[in-house]
Protein backbone atom coordinates (compact mmCIF):
# COMPACT_ATOMS: atom_id res chain seq x y z
CA UNK A 1 0.00 0.00 0.00
CA UNK A 2 1.32 3.46 -0.96
CA UNK A 3 0.33 6.67 0.80
CA UNK A 4 1.26 10.27 0.02
CA UNK A 5 1.61 12.59 3.03
CA UNK A 6 1.05 16.31 2.52
CA UNK A 7 3.05 17.90 5.33
CA UNK A 8 4.10 21.45 6.12
CA UNK A 9 7.89 21.13 6.35
CA UNK A 10 10.80 18.94 5.37
CA UNK A 11 11.44 16.02 7.71
CA UNK A 12 13.05 16.66 11.08
CA UNK A 13 11.84 20.23 11.63
CA UNK A 14 8.24 20.33 12.87
CA UNK A 15 7.79 18.72 16.33
CA UNK A 16 4.22 17.52 15.77
CA UNK A 17 5.04 16.16 12.33
CA UNK A 18 8.14 14.42 13.70
CA UNK A 19 6.45 12.74 16.65
CA UNK A 20 3.46 11.62 14.63
CA UNK A 21 3.76 10.83 10.92
CA UNK A 22 7.54 10.80 10.56
CA UNK A 23 7.91 8.57 13.60
CA UNK A 24 5.23 6.14 12.48
CA UNK A 25 6.36 5.82 8.85
CA UNK A 26 9.18 3.26 9.42
CA UNK A 27 6.87 1.10 11.54
CA UNK A 28 4.08 1.37 8.97
CA UNK A 29 6.44 0.08 6.31
CA UNK A 30 8.14 -2.65 8.35
CA UNK A 31 5.18 -4.04 10.25
CA UNK A 32 2.24 -3.19 7.97
CA UNK A 33 3.54 -2.91 4.41
CA UNK A 34 2.49 0.73 4.05
CA UNK A 35 4.95 3.07 2.35
CA UNK A 36 4.55 6.79 3.09
CA UNK A 37 5.99 9.40 0.72
CA UNK A 38 6.36 12.83 2.37
CA UNK A 39 5.69 15.93 0.27
CA UNK A 40 6.29 19.20 2.16
CA UNK A 41 4.54 22.46 1.32
CA UNK A 42 7.46 24.67 2.32
CA UNK A 43 10.56 24.79 0.20
CA UNK A 44 13.88 25.02 2.04
CA UNK A 45 14.05 28.71 1.10
CA UNK A 46 10.63 29.45 2.60
CA UNK A 47 11.43 27.56 5.81
CA UNK A 48 14.62 29.59 6.26
CA UNK A 49 12.81 32.86 5.55
CA UNK A 50 10.02 32.15 8.04
CA UNK A 51 12.50 31.74 10.90
CA UNK A 52 13.32 35.44 10.93
CA UNK A 53 11.37 38.63 11.37
CA UNK A 54 10.81 41.01 8.46
CA UNK A 55 11.49 40.35 4.77
CA UNK A 56 7.75 40.23 4.12
CA UNK A 57 8.01 40.69 0.31
CA UNK A 58 10.48 37.81 0.04
CA UNK A 59 8.37 35.59 2.29
CA UNK A 60 5.25 36.42 0.25
CA UNK A 61 7.02 35.51 -2.98
CA UNK A 62 8.16 32.17 -1.58
CA UNK A 63 4.70 31.39 -0.19
CA UNK A 64 2.98 32.12 -3.50
CA UNK A 65 5.53 30.05 -5.40
CA UNK A 66 5.14 27.09 -3.06
CA UNK A 67 1.35 27.44 -3.16
CA UNK A 68 1.44 27.14 -6.94
CA UNK A 69 3.78 24.13 -6.80
CA UNK A 70 1.35 22.37 -4.47
CA UNK A 71 -1.03 21.77 -7.36
CA UNK A 72 1.44 19.36 -8.94
CA UNK A 73 1.75 17.50 -5.64
CA UNK A 74 -2.02 17.13 -5.43
CA UNK A 75 -2.24 15.72 -8.96
CA UNK A 76 0.35 13.10 -7.98
CA UNK A 77 -2.01 11.82 -5.30
CA UNK A 78 -4.09 9.95 -7.89
CA UNK A 79 -1.26 7.42 -8.14
CA UNK A 80 -1.55 6.46 -4.45
CA UNK A 81 -3.96 4.32 -2.46
CA UNK A 82 -4.66 7.12 0.02
CA UNK A 83 -3.35 10.45 1.25
CA UNK A 84 -2.59 12.02 4.63
CA UNK A 85 -2.90 15.74 5.29
CA UNK A 86 -0.96 16.90 8.31
CA UNK A 87 -3.18 19.79 9.43
CA UNK A 88 -3.82 21.14 5.90
CA UNK A 89 -2.66 20.83 2.32
CA UNK A 90 -1.51 24.44 2.02
CA UNK A 91 0.05 26.96 4.40
CA UNK A 92 -2.31 29.68 3.16
CA UNK A 93 -5.76 30.03 1.67
CA UNK A 94 -9.08 28.21 2.04
CA UNK A 95 -9.59 24.46 1.58
CA UNK A 96 -8.92 24.61 -2.17
CA UNK A 97 -6.56 21.67 -2.56
CA UNK A 98 -8.61 19.53 -0.20
CA UNK A 99 -11.61 20.05 -2.50
CA UNK A 100 -9.45 19.03 -5.45
CA UNK A 101 -8.39 15.82 -3.70
CA UNK A 102 -12.03 15.04 -2.99
CA UNK A 103 -13.00 15.73 -6.63
CA UNK A 104 -10.17 13.47 -7.84
CA UNK A 105 -11.54 10.65 -5.71
CA UNK A 106 -8.45 10.37 -3.52
CA UNK A 107 -9.39 9.10 -0.03
CA UNK A 108 -7.55 11.11 2.61
CA UNK A 109 -7.21 11.42 6.36
CA UNK A 110 -6.55 14.80 7.97
CA UNK A 111 -4.34 14.61 11.06
CA UNK A 112 -3.87 17.36 13.65
CA UNK A 113 -2.46 17.66 17.15
CA UNK A 114 -3.36 21.25 18.03
CA UNK A 115 -6.50 23.38 18.12
CA UNK A 116 -5.68 24.61 14.61
CA UNK A 117 -9.16 26.06 14.04
CA UNK A 118 -8.22 28.89 16.40
CA UNK A 119 -6.35 31.80 14.85
CA UNK A 120 -2.81 31.77 16.19
CA UNK A 121 -0.17 34.46 16.37
CA UNK A 122 3.44 34.30 15.30
CA UNK A 123 5.71 37.18 16.17
CA UNK A 124 7.81 36.56 13.07
CA UNK A 125 5.00 35.90 10.61
CA UNK A 126 1.81 37.50 11.88
CA UNK A 127 0.59 38.35 8.37
CA UNK A 128 0.76 34.74 7.22
CA UNK A 129 -1.00 33.53 10.37
CA UNK A 130 -4.04 35.52 9.20
CA UNK A 131 -3.77 34.10 5.67
CA UNK A 132 -3.96 30.53 7.00
CA UNK A 133 -7.78 30.59 7.08
CA UNK A 134 -7.95 28.60 10.36
CA UNK A 135 -11.72 28.19 10.06
CA UNK A 136 -11.12 25.97 7.03
CA UNK A 137 -10.35 23.15 9.49
CA UNK A 138 -14.08 22.40 9.77
CA UNK A 139 -14.38 22.18 5.98
CA UNK A 140 -11.34 19.90 5.72
CA UNK A 141 -12.80 17.57 8.35
CA UNK A 142 -16.04 17.35 6.34
CA UNK A 143 -14.16 16.64 3.09
CA UNK A 144 -11.83 14.03 4.61
CA UNK A 145 -12.53 10.30 4.53
CA UNK A 146 -11.36 10.18 8.16
CA UNK A 147 -9.96 12.48 10.84
CA UNK A 148 -7.17 11.52 13.24
CA UNK A 149 -6.37 13.67 16.26
CA UNK A 150 -4.14 13.53 19.30
CA UNK A 151 -6.62 13.83 22.17
CA UNK A 152 -10.25 13.88 23.26
CA UNK A 153 -10.61 17.67 23.14
CA UNK A 154 -9.62 17.72 19.47
CA UNK A 155 -11.87 14.73 18.79
CA UNK A 156 -14.87 16.54 20.26
CA UNK A 157 -14.33 19.35 17.77
CA UNK A 158 -13.81 17.00 14.82
CA UNK A 159 -16.90 14.91 15.60
CA UNK A 160 -19.07 17.95 15.01
CA UNK A 161 -17.84 17.81 11.40
CA UNK A 162 -17.15 14.13 10.69
CA UNK A 163 -18.55 10.74 11.67
CA UNK A 164 -15.19 9.00 11.19
CA UNK A 165 -12.88 10.39 13.88
CA UNK A 166 -10.02 8.49 15.51
CA UNK A 167 -7.85 9.41 18.50
CA UNK A 168 -4.23 8.45 17.86
CA UNK A 169 -2.05 10.02 20.57
CA UNK A 170 1.32 11.55 19.86
CA UNK A 171 3.98 8.96 20.65
CA UNK A 172 7.67 8.44 21.41
CA UNK A 173 9.94 6.13 19.41
CA UNK A 174 11.55 4.23 22.26
CA UNK A 175 14.26 2.92 19.93
CA UNK A 176 15.65 6.47 20.02
CA UNK A 177 14.58 7.48 23.54
CA UNK A 178 16.43 5.37 26.07
CA UNK A 179 16.23 5.99 29.81
CA UNK A 180 18.99 8.49 30.57
CA UNK A 181 21.43 8.40 33.51
CA UNK A 182 20.35 10.44 36.51
CA UNK A 183 22.22 13.59 37.43
CA UNK A 184 24.00 13.40 40.75
CA UNK A 185 22.26 15.00 43.74
CA UNK A 186 25.29 17.13 44.52
CA UNK A 187 24.99 18.91 41.18
CA UNK A 188 22.93 22.10 40.99
CA UNK A 189 19.27 21.19 40.80
CA UNK A 190 18.50 21.34 37.08
CA UNK A 191 15.01 22.19 35.82
CA UNK A 192 14.44 21.67 32.11
CA UNK A 193 11.97 23.18 29.68
CA UNK A 194 12.09 22.05 26.06
CA UNK A 195 9.93 23.34 23.24
CA UNK A 196 9.58 25.22 19.96
CA UNK A 197 9.91 28.98 19.61
CA UNK A 198 6.13 29.69 19.52
CA UNK A 199 5.69 27.88 22.85
CA UNK A 200 8.21 30.04 24.72
CA UNK A 201 5.16 32.00 25.87
CA UNK A 202 4.11 28.90 27.82
CA UNK A 203 7.49 28.76 29.55
CA UNK A 204 6.85 32.29 30.81
CA UNK A 205 3.84 31.11 32.84
CA UNK A 206 6.28 29.31 35.18
CA UNK A 207 8.65 32.27 35.56
CA UNK A 208 7.29 33.44 38.95
CA UNK A 209 7.62 30.01 40.55
CA UNK A 210 11.07 29.40 39.07
CA UNK A 211 12.43 32.74 40.28
CA UNK A 212 11.12 32.17 43.80
CA UNK A 213 12.47 28.62 43.79
CA UNK A 214 15.91 29.84 42.77
CA UNK A 215 16.10 32.35 45.63
CA UNK A 216 16.79 29.62 48.16
CA UNK A 217 18.61 26.96 46.13
CA UNK A 218 21.44 26.48 43.66
CA UNK A 219 19.32 26.07 40.52
CA UNK A 220 20.04 25.70 36.83
CA UNK A 221 17.15 26.51 34.50
CA UNK A 222 17.90 24.81 31.21
CA UNK A 223 16.00 25.70 28.03
CA UNK A 224 16.19 23.66 24.83
CA UNK A 225 14.74 25.64 21.95
CA UNK A 226 15.58 27.34 18.66
CA UNK A 227 16.12 30.59 20.56
CA UNK A 228 16.52 31.53 24.24
CA UNK A 229 13.85 33.27 26.34
CA UNK A 230 13.88 37.05 25.99
CA UNK A 231 15.15 37.46 29.55
CA UNK A 232 16.82 35.04 31.98
CA UNK A 233 15.20 33.56 35.06
CA UNK A 234 16.30 35.76 37.96
CA UNK A 235 18.35 34.16 40.76
CA UNK A 236 19.10 31.02 38.67
CA UNK A 237 21.94 29.90 36.48
CA UNK A 238 20.48 30.02 32.99
CA UNK A 239 21.57 27.51 30.37
CA UNK A 240 20.39 27.66 26.75
CA UNK A 241 20.82 24.63 24.48
CA UNK A 242 20.21 25.06 20.76
CA UNK A 243 17.75 22.41 19.69
CA UNK A 244 18.93 19.74 17.27
CA UNK A 245 17.47 16.31 16.54
CA UNK A 246 20.77 14.52 17.12
CA UNK A 247 21.16 13.61 20.77
CA UNK A 248 17.73 14.98 21.67
CA UNK A 249 16.96 12.32 24.28
CA UNK A 250 20.37 12.75 25.92
CA UNK A 251 19.92 16.54 26.12
CA UNK A 252 16.42 16.21 27.59
CA UNK A 253 17.45 13.56 30.09
CA UNK A 254 20.29 15.70 31.49
CA UNK A 255 18.16 17.31 34.18
CA UNK A 256 16.55 16.50 37.53
CA UNK A 257 13.01 17.57 36.56
CA UNK A 258 11.26 18.47 33.32
CA UNK A 259 8.44 21.04 33.30
CA UNK A 260 5.46 21.67 31.03
CA UNK A 261 3.63 24.83 32.10
CA UNK A 262 0.57 25.84 30.07
CA UNK A 263 -2.09 28.54 30.27
CA UNK A 264 -5.58 27.07 30.63
CA UNK A 265 -7.12 28.43 27.45
CA UNK A 266 -8.95 27.04 24.45
CA UNK A 267 -5.84 26.62 22.32
CA UNK A 268 -3.72 24.98 25.04
CA UNK A 269 -6.44 22.40 25.72
CA UNK A 270 -5.64 20.98 22.31
CA UNK A 271 -2.03 20.22 23.28
CA UNK A 272 -1.08 16.55 23.17
CA UNK A 273 1.49 16.34 25.97
CA UNK A 274 4.61 15.95 23.84
CA UNK A 275 6.97 17.69 26.27
CA UNK A 276 5.74 15.56 29.16
CA UNK A 277 6.09 12.39 27.07
CA UNK A 278 9.68 13.29 26.22
CA UNK A 279 10.63 13.83 29.87
CA UNK A 280 8.85 10.64 30.94
CA UNK A 281 10.47 8.57 28.19
CA UNK A 282 13.94 9.52 29.42
CA UNK A 283 13.03 8.53 32.99
CA UNK A 284 12.81 12.05 34.36
CA UNK A 285 10.10 13.23 36.74
CA UNK A 286 7.75 15.71 35.06
CA UNK A 287 5.77 18.62 36.52
CA UNK A 288 2.95 19.58 34.16
CA UNK A 289 -0.04 21.88 34.08
CA UNK A 290 -3.32 19.90 34.20
CA UNK A 291 -4.44 21.22 30.81
CA UNK A 292 -5.59 19.24 27.79
CA UNK A 293 -3.99 15.83 27.28
CA UNK A 294 -1.88 16.26 30.42
CA UNK A 295 -4.91 15.41 32.55
CA UNK A 296 -5.11 11.97 30.94
CA UNK A 297 -1.37 11.44 30.71
CA UNK A 298 -0.25 12.25 34.26
CA UNK A 299 -1.65 10.84 37.48
CA UNK A 300 -0.62 13.18 40.29
CA UNK A 301 2.28 11.85 42.39
CA UNK A 302 2.11 8.49 40.58
CA UNK A 303 3.86 9.04 37.23
CA UNK A 304 4.32 12.82 37.44
CA UNK A 305 3.15 15.91 39.28
CA UNK A 306 0.28 18.25 38.37
CA UNK A 307 0.53 21.95 39.24
CA UNK A 308 -1.80 24.83 38.38
CA UNK A 309 -1.06 27.86 40.54
CA UNK A 310 2.28 29.49 41.25
CA UNK A 311 2.10 28.14 44.80
CA UNK A 312 1.55 24.60 43.49
CA UNK A 313 4.44 24.91 41.06
CA UNK A 314 6.74 26.16 43.82
CA UNK A 315 5.66 23.36 46.16
CA UNK A 316 6.21 20.74 43.47
CA UNK A 317 9.69 22.02 42.65
CA UNK A 318 10.67 22.03 46.33
CA UNK A 319 9.21 18.59 46.93
CA UNK A 320 11.11 17.01 44.05
CA UNK A 321 14.32 18.85 44.88
CA UNK A 322 14.20 17.41 48.41
CA UNK A 323 13.09 13.86 47.59
CA UNK A 324 15.42 11.89 45.33
CA UNK A 325 13.46 8.65 45.87
CA UNK A 326 10.22 10.30 44.72
CA UNK A 327 11.90 11.72 41.60
CA UNK A 328 13.23 8.28 40.74
CA UNK A 329 9.85 6.58 41.32
CA UNK A 330 7.97 9.14 39.24
CA UNK A 331 10.52 8.87 36.44
CA UNK A 332 10.27 5.06 36.36
CA UNK A 333 6.46 5.18 36.38
CA UNK A 334 6.49 7.80 33.62
CA UNK A 335 8.71 5.63 31.45
CA UNK A 336 6.36 2.69 32.00
CA UNK A 337 3.40 4.84 30.94
CA UNK A 338 5.12 5.69 27.66
CA UNK A 339 6.11 2.07 27.04
CA UNK A 340 2.60 0.75 27.64
CA UNK A 341 0.47 3.41 25.94
CA UNK A 342 2.49 5.94 23.95
CA UNK A 343 5.10 4.05 21.92
CA UNK A 344 5.59 4.73 18.21
CA UNK A 345 4.98 1.08 17.42
CA UNK A 346 1.52 1.21 19.05
CA UNK A 347 0.69 4.50 17.33
CA UNK A 348 1.68 3.11 13.94
CA UNK A 349 -0.54 0.06 14.43
CA UNK A 350 -3.55 2.31 15.05
CA UNK A 351 -2.67 4.42 12.03
CA UNK A 352 -2.26 1.37 9.80
CA UNK A 353 -5.78 0.22 10.62
CA UNK A 354 -7.10 3.71 9.89
CA UNK A 355 -5.35 3.93 6.50
CA UNK A 356 -6.41 0.46 5.50
CA UNK A 357 -9.98 1.38 6.33
CA UNK A 358 -10.11 4.34 3.92
CA UNK A 359 -7.81 3.12 1.12
CA UNK A 360 -9.30 2.44 -2.27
Amino acid sequence: MRVIAFVSKEKGISPGQRFRLEQWAPHLERQHGITVDFVPFESAALTRALRDKGNVPQKAAYVLRDFALRSAHVRRATGYDAAILYREASLIGPALYERVLRALGVPFVVDFDDAIWIAGTDGNNGLFAHLRFPKKTATICRLASAVSVGNQYLADYARAQSSNVHIVPTTIDLDHYAVQPELADEQPFTVLWSGSTPTLAHFETARGALEKFARTRDVVVKVICNKPPEKPIANARNEFVQWKPEGEAEAIGACHVGIMPLPDDEFSRGKCGLKALQYMATGRAAIVAPVGMNRDLVEHNVNGVLASTEAEWLAALNQLADDHALRRALGAAGRKTVEESFSARAGAAKYAALLQGIAR
